[in-house]
């Protein structure tokens, strides 16, 4: 089935929603490393904004879950990214544990962890990918015809 095909029987919205998603989260995520950069330079008033930060990227990474779930139910994602998803609120969740406990020992390795994480899970959902139907066909262009002798 083409993109068009695809596009045409709603089977494209589930994908899009979760590039959608899964991009604003690493972008949240990316911008909360500045701010706890701008805390850690000495403004003071960024820490208030990180950490209202973490509670609206915790919702876009739940919406993202969402999305990978119609996602791999809808659009034929891989069952692997529901589990790669919820993971990422895992350790998103022990992560925001660390920095209510002040453990910025903790807190700032998996805050790098989560970031490359979600962006490289925002890379996967945009990479492209080809129809099916011209995977298939360039299989049976590569085996050798045989004879029918």
């Amino acid at each position: 089935m083409s993109s068009l095909d695809a596009a045409r029987d709603g089977r494209r919205w589930p994908v899009r929603f979760l590039q959608i998603s899964l991009t604003v989260t690493a972008l949240l995520m990316f911008g909360q490393a500045v701010l706890a950069g701008l805390f850690m330079g000495g403004a003071h008033s960024a820490f208030a904004w990180h950490r209202e930060m973490a509670t609206v990227t915790g919702i876009a990474l739940m919406i993202a879950i969402v999305a990978a779930v119609l996602a791999t139910r809808l659009g034929r994602a891989p069952r692997w990214l529901i589990g790669a998803t919820v993971g990422l609120l895992a350790l998103m969740s022990l992560q925001a544990f660390a920095g209510f406990r002040s453990l910025a020992a903790l807190h700032v390795p998996l805050g790098v962890i989560v970031i490359l994480v979600a962006v490289a899970l925002a890379v996967w959902a945009w990479r492209p990918r080809p129809p099916a139907e011209r995977s298939v066909a360039s299989r049976q262009s590569l085996e050798p015809v045989r004879s029918g002798r």
